[in-house]
């Protein structure tokens, strides 16, 4: 039976499957980075032992990680305005592919840390490049595909730690770096298709985003969700030590949040496309503001976790797909690589704002700390709806969005 479509009504977008090749490149680009990070967090304590040196040496396994994709994301920007987006990211997989290889052979620590910062220089190029090629590639459905790629962040670290804690136990540490291969392998395969960014170089670039206000506001409503998302993560494992629940019950109380940011980003992109980005997100920032102030006054584990996991799906695809709506003409790779910088120092700010308030409301009791911890939360989340109020309905003044549809 045929569908009739009224005169001068639009024409419904193509629907779309996680079966579509190219979307599943991406998905599993972002699974392969973000499992990776997690599963190799829990083998800090076995390569201290192997290596006979100190936690705070293996450490750098993960710092010189996000250091190296930190300093990269816009020269990444920069080369893929050179060379095409598309390019650098398969390259980047590749080189993220390879790279994994030499670091299950190294063969010593320094070895170690130097091949994991070029690990994280490879993996801005894969990252950084992902939220932008997803718009691009689907921008009839951009907020649907943000939202499968927001709930692939989920997966890869939800299935991080007990996959490596298997691999760790049973076959090695090294293990943890080879499984990235079959997967790197079959993103690279998949991805010859992906849709390509247009760039105007890196420099006009980012002039080009400081002087568009909406985009300014949306990124750093980004920056605050994550200093929000981030700061959750690193308190509920202290309150719930002071609780005398275990390491291994609060590893699974913290699987409920990516769960649930699993199962409803989809959804959730699907509600920005048809209501407007700018409502969805302010509703996230809303039920992230008063959930964090539930669980602060209730320490409610059901209220907490997954209010936070729903807030977070609403919130997250609809913000990503807003940034990279706003971004001028010319500067889809920049923008792409902006939001991955607008995470990352969001969490960095998250764990820093979170860890002074813990340290100096325990004196009075976890109770008291968890709850003004929480009200900081939900500050970041208030504030956090407030730039999506402005960057809603801020005149646009600056040039037209870069991705269509937008």
């Amino acid at each position: 039976m045929k569908t009739v479509v009224e005169a001068g009504a639009p024409a419904p977008p193509p629907r779309l499957g996680i079966l579509d090749p190219r979307l599943a490149a991406l998905l599993i680009s972002v699974v392969l980075t973000t499992a990776d990070s997690s599963a190799l967090n829990l083998a800090l304590p076995t390569l201290a032992r192997y290596f006979s040196t100190t936690a705070e040496a293996v450490q750098w396994v993960v710092s010189l990680s996000l250091a190296g994709a930190a300093l990269s994301f816009l020269p990444m920007s920069a080369l893929a305005g050179r060379i095409g987006t598309v390019r650098v990211y398969r390259y980047s997989l590749l080189a993220f592919s390879i790279l994994s290889l030499a670091l299950a052979a190294a063969p010593s620590l320094p070895v170690l840390l130097l091949l994991r910062f070029l690990q994280g220089v490879a993996s801005a190029g894969v990252v950084g490049l992902v939220p932008g090629l997803a718009a691009a590639t689907f921008p009839d459905r951009r907020g649907w595909a943000l939202g499968m790629v927001a709930g692939s962040v989920a997966a890869g670290y939800m299935l991080g730690p007990p996959l490596g804690g298997a691999l760790i136990d049973f076959v090695g540490w090294r293990s943890i770096f080879l499984l990235n291969l079959p997967f790197g392998a079959a993103a690279f395969f998949l991805s010859r298709n992906l849709g390509e960014l247009r760039s105007v170089g890196l420099i006009e670039g980012v002039r080009r985003t400081l002087a568009a206000p909406r985009f300014l506001l949306a990124l750093l409503g980004t920056a605050l969700f994550f200093a929000q998302l981030f700061g959750a993560i690193i308190l509920w494992p202290f309150f719930l030590d002071t609780q005398g629940v275990s390491a291994s019950q609060s590893g699974l109380y913290l699987l409920v949040p990516p769960v649930i940011l699993l199962l409803f980003s989809p959804w959730a992109g699907h509600l920005a496309d048809r209501h407007g980005a700018a409502r969805v997100s302010l509703i996230g920032s809303l039920v992230l503001t008063v959930v964090s102030v539930l669980q602060g006054w209730t320490a409610s584990v059901a209220i907490g976790l997954v209010g936070l996991g729903f807030g977070r799906a609403l919130f997250q695809a609809a913000n990503n797909s807003a940034v990279l709506s706003q971004a001028p003409e010319g500067t889809e790779a920049v923008a792409s690589c902006l939001l991955s910088m607008a995470r990352v120092s969001g969490q960095a700010l998250g764990s820093v704002l979170i860890g002074a308030v813990w340290v100096g409301w325990e004196p009075a009791g976890p109770r008291a700390a968890f709850l003004m911890s929480n009200l900081l939360l939900a500050a970041l989340a208030a504030l956090a709806g407030v730039l999506t109020l402005g960057w809603g309905r801020f005149r646009r003044k600056e040039p037209e969005p870069a991705f269509p549809g937008s």
